[in-house]
């Protein structure tokens, strides 16, 4: 747990935040570990949940979004494998 400020504010965690201000905690998670300026400060990523600040996809991105983004590939391959050989078993 890592505590942050916003707007004035201390937090002592990301879930406190979201509880508070109604907004998806794994959402402001996977900002924070997707983007490099949401990594080194949680508040960004606040700001771009919250509206307040604009998000823009030219954001520079961490080394694990691209490993995220290899893990997803991978699962929905085995999904996929695995929809197909249920059709065919049931057909």
């Amino acid at each position: 747990m890592k505590a942050f400020d916003f707007d004035g504010k201390c937090y002592r965690s990301m879930r406190v935040f979201c509880k508070q201000h109604g907004v998806s905690y794994q959402k402001m998670r996977r900002l924070c570990r997707h983007y490099v300026r949401a990594h080194d400060d949680p508040s960004v990523a606040a700001r771009w949940l919250l509206g307040l600040e604009q998000f823009r996809n030219s954001e520079p991105k961490t080394f694990v979004y691209q490993q995220d983004l290899l893990r997803a590939e991978e699962r929905n391959a085995k999904f996929r494998d695995k929809m197909s050989r249920q059709f065919v078993e049931n057909f």
